[in-house]
């Protein structure tokens, strides 16, 4: 399964955040090469916000998780 390296908090600014963006994007009159980047940008924050795993943090070797969040494996996985 997925490693997480997302804790619980930086989800939820990540989420706050894809709401934000897309708020914008559709309060926007037109649509241009901005919006369009603001699309990608708000498809990675919700996707990390979703799984709990930022490949950019990953190659980092960056992890935000606290001592009460789940991400030893991400779903159970025990191995090592």
């Amino acid at each position: 399964m997925i490693n997480r390296n997302i804790g619980t908090v930086e989800r939820v600014i990540r989420f706050a955040l894809a709401v934000i963006v897309v708020g914008w994007i559709l309060s926007s009159e037109r649509f241009g090469l901005a919006q369009g980047g603001a699309v990608l940008i708000a498809f990675a924050l919700l996707w990390n916000s979703i799984f709990g795993r930022c490949y950019l943090w990953g190659w980092l070797g960056l992890s935000s998780c606290g001592p009460n969040d789940d991400c030893s494996a991400g779903g159970g996985d025990s191995t090592a």
